[in-house]
């Protein structure tokens, strides 16, 4: 959960009344939110992470103003202003959405500016994806023109001093010099020309997702603001621009529309308009557990900044405020209902079971086969599911296959999830060289593999591989564990079909069959693939697939 702190004579100052520090710990703790500290004038808050506009004093205060009936449920709109931004073609590729607004005559002290940077960076931190998604850049209106493009340059032709420095520097050395630039440089690495935000005179005003310019920098002795947002997604573009916005505006600023022209299309931002959203009160008062009626439910929503309209007796149309980027379903304004009507009023119950719960079939069956296993004298071990794709394919002497590949890996060695067991039990092996002989070992877990048919376009199987290394061992010695094991589940018949195995040797590799399908493999390890994992003695395994050997097992 994040957590911000503000002064509590300013937080107080917003709210319009002075608030106890017990007060405001009750009212915060309704909203999901907790007082962590307060050590004179500083208040900790731990936030609710649904609550992005809260992550200010200035939200907050807004909040608590609503909730303790201080004032009503406002709607926003911008005046149009003079500001406007056009957006380049080549700008599309890299960070292709930019929305902006203009806050106008903010009365801005000390503790104010450190709250609107506290709010953009957590914002960064949270909502935005550490700048991955979007963007915030906060300026000095004063110190630009009213015409300002939105472009994507070559680093060598950027040329400007970045916030808290001082000097200029290229694009590329305020990748490699800044602090900023070091922590966020992957964002926009592999890219010819980075985005810049600049005036009709050359002046800079930032170098999104990066850095600001010194330029435009803001302190308490501004007063007109432009905010610039940009990012990969317009609908969250334009959300972080409200909250940024509307929150700026609680200090007494006017918000002014700014015209964003893109090649194709104009636009007017930042987009006010409240979100509506039908609710049925039935579900309401199941969900809530109390009877919510209209009057009920109008006078909750009222208290979290909601305007509400009756459909029929048994729903309502509510509109949320345009700062509020949590509300994504009907479900959203019924836990607010649940919020506005108080937490505290409601009285808890024990939900009602019809149903003990049971360990998985398939982890009651797994057991079973862990217990004959190790009655065979063999020992478990456990490994990772992330492993590198030269432990599945190239050491295995096979072509790269289907599996799940990670888009940036923190390590060469976890770059990929496994989908089959015996490379990891050859790298333990391979890793316990030390160790007397006979080595006898199995795993029974998980393997995704590609599966384009389901949600996640990936299915888990579960699977156990067995190895035997020894001085002497064959395709024997495996095959007869790989039989009494089906004979212990209550398998009586199967067959055996000769394959052709690159990780195995040949013409002493085979596919077992159980009603038609094949559910082991199981063979002599090549000594090809007992190089690559530097094995000097001989290893017979076997991989069985007991996902479907269940299902076999049901009929």
């Amino acid at each position: 959960m994040p957590t911000i702190t503000t002064s509590y004579d300013d937080l107080t100052s917003l709210i319009g009344k002075e608030v106890t520090i017990e007060e405001l710990s009750e009212c915060l703790f309704l909203h999901k939110c907790l007082v962590e500290s307060v050590v004179d004038d500083e208040v900790t808050i731990e936030v609710n992470a649904d609550r992005p506009d809260m992550l200010s004093a200035e939200g907050i205060a807004r909040a608590l103003r609503l909730f303790m009936g201080l004032e009503g449920p406002r709607g926003y709109s911008a005046i149009r202003g003079p500001v406007k931004v056009k957006v380049d073609s080549s700008v599309l590729e890299v960070r292709p959405f930019i929305l902006c607004a203009v806050v106008r005559g903010v009365k801005l002290s000390e503790e104010a500016v450190r709250q609107v940077m506290m709010l953009q960076e957590k914002l960064h931190l949270t909502y935005c994806r550490r700048r991955m998604k979007v963007s915030i850049g906060v300026h000095d209106l004063k110190a630009v023109g009213n015409e300002i493009i939105y472009a994507a340059l070559p680093p060598s032709q950027i040329r400007f001093t970045p916030l808290d420095e001082v000097e200029e520097m290229s694009g590329d050395e305020i990748l490699t010099k800044t602090e900023k630039g070091r922590e966020y440089a992957h964002l926009l690495r592999g890219f010819q020309r980075y985005p810049l935000l600049y005036d009709s005179e050359g002046r800079v005003l930032s170098m999104p997702p990066i850095i600001n310019g010194n330029l435009t920098r803001v302190s308490s002795s501004t007063t007109d603001i432009l905010l610039d947002v940009t990012g990969v997604d317009m609908e969250a573009v334009s959300k972080v621009l409200n909250v940024m916005a509307l929150n700026l505006a609680e200090r007494g600023g006017v918000i002014e529309s700014v015209e964003v022209a893109y090649p194709d299309r104009l636009l007017n931002s930042p987009f006010l308009s409240p979100i509506g959203v039908e609710v049925d009160l039935v579900e309401a008062s199941k969900l809530i557990g109390i009877e919510v009626n209209v009057k009920e439910a109008e006078a909750c929503l009222t208290k979290m900044g909601y305007f509400v309209e009756k459909v029929d007796d048994r729903s309502i149309r509510a509109w949320a405020p345009p700062y509020r980027c949590d509300i994504l379903h009907a479900v959203d304004i019924i836990e607010d209902i649940a919020i506005g009507y108080g937490y505290d009023k409601l009285s808890p119950l024990i939900p009602p079971s019809t149903q003990v719960g049971k360990e998985l079939e398939v982890t009651v069956f797994s057991s079973k086969i862990r217990e004959l296993m190790i009655g065979f004298g063999f020992q478990e071990v456990l490994s990772y599911v992330l492993t590198s794709e030269e432990v599945l394919f190239h050491n295995m002497l096979l072509n790269p296959g289907s599996a799940v590949i990670l888009e940036n890996p923190v390590s060469r060695d976890y770059t990929c999830l496994r989908n089959w067991l015996l490379p990891l039990l050859l790298e333990f092996l391979s890793h316990n060289r030390h160790a007397s002989l006979p080595q006898r070992i199995f795993e029974c877990g998980d393997v995704v593999v590609i599966d384009e048919d389901k949600p996640t376009k990936t299915r888990m199987i579960r699977k156990i591989a067995c190895a035997i290394c020894d001085r002497e061992v064959g395709y024997e010695d495996v095959q007869a564990v790989l039989y009494s094991l089906l004979r212990n589940l209550g398998f009586e018949e199967w067959s055996v079909e000769a394959e052709d195995h690159p990780s195995f040797i040949k013409g002493r590799v085979a596919w077992l069959v159980v009603k038609g399908s094949k559910v082991a493999l199981l063979g002599e390890i090549n000594p090809a693939v007992l190089s690559s994992f530097r094995l000097e003695n001989p290893v017979a395994a076997f991989e069985l697939d007991v996902s479907k050997l269940l299902e076999l097992k049901r009929g």
